[in-house]
């Protein structure tokens, strides 16, 4: 595996092509995207050459890097299979958080080996920085025999491979999705209610409590969640609902279900009554009184 083609150049696989390029693999061959985005990444690395067709990038590698959307993966695969483009001689991967190898399994049909290997990270437009994949966990999907090889590619890209089932690939890319998204969502969530109080820095407040409240529940779990809901504070909570319908009523679903989304995970640790009102609270209910 020494020649390398990159089909999809964009944030990822602009990323990949310097990362391999410094790994010692030869980019021979870019496809995807648009005639731009190819051009400028294959004058970027010394070697490589634009391609059209994806079927001619990949006849020119025996490594092929598939960084196409998720839900693209299988009807270009398929493409690629039916066009000839693979075979026994070549690693297909392809970089698709949500999916495993079974949009590729005409691919593997060819005797192509198959692997799945996402980086857990989010990748900046335009990030060449081959020192931005080192230490990054990477989940990897592939057949029995072919996990080591696979493993072995991410560990020679800095990488850190992790083995995740076939079956509970979505599973693990929705986890990584609410950890990105959803905190994000939450972030500017309560950055929009600290400046509606007229919190003229709201990051002062913002940055600290975070990142302890990250590293806390990273380390400790659900029992690390702090505030008016795991305390049971039923009156509080229903304070903040009074003045955010008021005040800022376009926040109010968004408070409703962190709140929802905080309380499931400490219901156990609380009285069933206070449980019960904090729930219809959240709900829309507007019960403050314990059962």
């Amino acid at each position: 595996m020494r020649d390398v083609a990159i089909i999809g150049p964009g944030r990822v696989g602009t990323l990949l092509a310097a990362a391999v390029s410094r790994a010692g693999f030869r980019l021979v061959a870019i496809a995807g995207g648009t005639s731009e985005a190819r051009d400028t990444l294959a004058r970027s690395v010394a070697g490589s050459r634009p391609c059209a067709s994806p079927a001619d990038a990949v006849r020119r590698a025996d490594l092929v890097w598939l960084c196409v959307p998720d839900d693209a993966l299988e009807e270009v695969a398929t493409d690629l299979a039916v066009a000839g483009a693979v075979g026994p001689d070549q690693h297909v991967v392809h970089v698709a958080g949500s999916r495993g190898c079974t949009p590729l399994h005409r691919i593997a049909l060819t005797g192509a080996r198959v692997a799945a290997c996402h980086p857990a990270m989010t990748v900046p437009s335009g990030a060449r920085d081959p020192d931005l994949l080192v230490g990054v966990a990477w989940a990897v999907t592939a057949p029995d025999p072919d996990r080591g090889w696979a493993s072995e590619l991410v560990t020679g890209l800095g990488g850190d491979p992790h083995i995740v089932p076939e079956d509970s690939r979505a599973l693990y890319h929705a986890g990584l999705a609410v950890a990105s998204n959803a905190v994000g969502a939450a972030v500017a969530t309560a950055r929009r209610l600290l400046l509606a109080a007229r919190v003229d820095q709201p990051q002062a407040f913002l940055a600290p409590l975070i990142q302890a409240s990250v590293a806390n529940v990273l380390a400790s779990g659900a029992s690390a969640l702090t505030g008016p809901i795991v305390r049971g504070d039923v009156g509080t909570v229903a304070g903040h609902l009074a003045v955010i319908d008021r005040d800022t009523p376009e926040l109010s679903e968004a408070y409703r279900a962190l709140g929802r989304a905080t309380l499931s995970p400490v219901r156990p640790m609380l009285d069933p009554s206070v449980a019960r009102s904090l729930q219809r609270l959240l709900d829309g209910e507007h019960d403050e009184q314990v059962d």
